[in-house]
């Protein structure tokens, strides 16, 4: 019976029980499960939990009981549920839980040599170096996380069995992603091209097809392009954060997050038809799910925000406002978005996107527009960068322009999908007719 419950208890928690060990695990283990949070650089193991084959002593763990290889470990417990305590009790689980934060420096994985070989035979046969509309990329511009974990002191059973330590590292068979295991994955078909165009759809809980919900379109950068349907999720905070229990609990949303397989824009001002299509997604979607249509929302970082710029002068009625991080577009063209409710927010040290952007809000103020402007320190604490987020929010301007001090292009959307007061502002807005 004991054993019936840890299972369902396990299939609910998504924690696979082994029957027996694992050959690639120690003696004694059944299964390891790395819980994950999505940070602004990406997706971080912030809790290991090792499944033993019987109940662990709870006060023969110490912090320095288990290492994790370039990990800080906070505590270690046992627990008799496979999950976070506040205290620790005997049980089958042994719970790490690690630091995880942001890294504003952080960079992507470095590419291997052959993955340098790979992208000058893709050059070459698209006709030269550079990113271009309706190309595709490595997608492989995504920050990596995994863990090594070593037992490095004894530890007892609850029956008084020692199990000695072991000098063999041992990393998780399973992983799992906070929010982001939440979504689920489509594909829809282009009406213009019959090309598939994958996505990820969340939901809200107890959703209720009477209501009518916000919907949030997020879509990623050129980094991305080409790689499996769920790295909009894990890359970065620009779609999860909308869907976190805390947001979804006062704002419950619909998040939509499609995966380009190309380009869908390039710096020469050129876009593919994959944006043509996001407009048909968003309409299919609205015609299966309760959307609020007076409450449609586009948000991107890079090349997702300047496909959202298109997006926006392609369809000037579709979206009630804008999130728009570290991109850019042809300021000629620019002069109908100052209709728009837009918030833009760029790092000093993203030389590109802060120019053109400054160009646009010198066209929108030469038209008569009036555009609120102000520099925050992108390393403030959040509940600050709230508080003046509401204080420029109170203006009273539609249109609302961020300098983020220093960083860089990346470091934008590790700060920006973070700041309270900006997201409730872009939910504050609806449609204009």
């Amino acid at each position: 019976m004991r054993r019936f419950l840890l299972m369902v208890l396990a299939g609910i928690l998504g924690i696979q029980l082994n029957a027996g060990n694992n050959s690639t695990l120690p003696a004694h283990v059944d299964s390891v499960s790395a819980l994950s949070q999505v940070f602004g650089d990406g997706a971080k193991v912030k809790t290991i939990v090792i499944t033993y084959d019987e109940p662990i002593k709870n006060s023969s763990l110490k912090q320095g009981t288990y290492g994790v290889e370039g990990k800080t470990v906070l505590r270690v417990y046992a627990n008799a549920v496979a999950g976070n305590a506040a205290k620790g009790r005997d049980g089958r689980y042994v719970v790490i839980e690690l630091e995880a934060k942001t890294d504003l420096n952080a960079q992507p994985k470095q590419p291997t040599p052959a993955d340098d070989a790979k992208k000058k035979e893709r050059d070459k046969n698209m006709g030269g170096p550079g990113l271009k509309a309706g190309w595709s990329t490595a997608g492989d511009d995504v920050y990596t996380d995994s863990v090594s974990i070593t037992q490095l002191l004894p530890i007892k059973t609850a029956k008084g069995k020692t199990i000695a330590a072991s000098n063999t590292p041992f990393t998780a068979t399973k992983t799992h992603y906070a929010v982001a295991d939440d979504f689920t994955q489509h594909e829809f078909t282009s009406p213009y091209t019959g090309q598939t165009l994958p996505y990820n759809l969340y939901l809200p809980k107890g959703y209720d097809a009477h209501k009518r919900y916000p919907l949030v379109l997020f879509i990623h950068d050129a980094g991305v392009a080409s790689s499996p349907v769920r790295s909009p999720l894990l890359q970065g905070r620009g779609a999860v954060t909308w869907a976190e229990p805390a947001w979804q609990s006062e704002h419950p949303c619909i998040v939509v997050a499609p995966q380009y397989p190309v380009v869908t824009v390039d710096d020469d001002w050129n876009y593919s038809h994959h944006l043509d299509a996001t407009i048909a997604l968003l309409k299919d979607i609205e015609s299966k799910y309760a959307v609020d249509e007076d409450r449609v929302y586009t948000t991107g970082q890079s090349m997702g925000c300047m496909s959202s710029m298109v997006l926006l002068l392609k369809e000037p009625h579709l979206f009630a406002g804008a999130l728009l991080v570290a991109g850019k577009w042809q300021t000629s063209v620019l002069g109908p978005l100052a209709e728009q409710n837009l918030w833009i927010i760029s790092c000093e040290g993203d030389k590109s996107s802060t120019e053109m952007q400054n160009q646009a809000v010198a066209l929108w103020r030469k038209n008569g527009a009036t555009v609120t402007e102000a520099t925050w320190n992108m390393t403030a604490p959040a509940d600050s960068l709230s508080a003046l987020a509401h204080d420029m929010a109170d203006r009273g301007s539609h249109l609302l322009y961020t300098h983020l001090t220093g960083g860089s292009h990346r470091a934008t959307w590790c700060v920006a999908y973070d700041i309270q007061g900006v997201k409730e502002w872009l939910f504050q807005q609806r449609r204009k007719q």
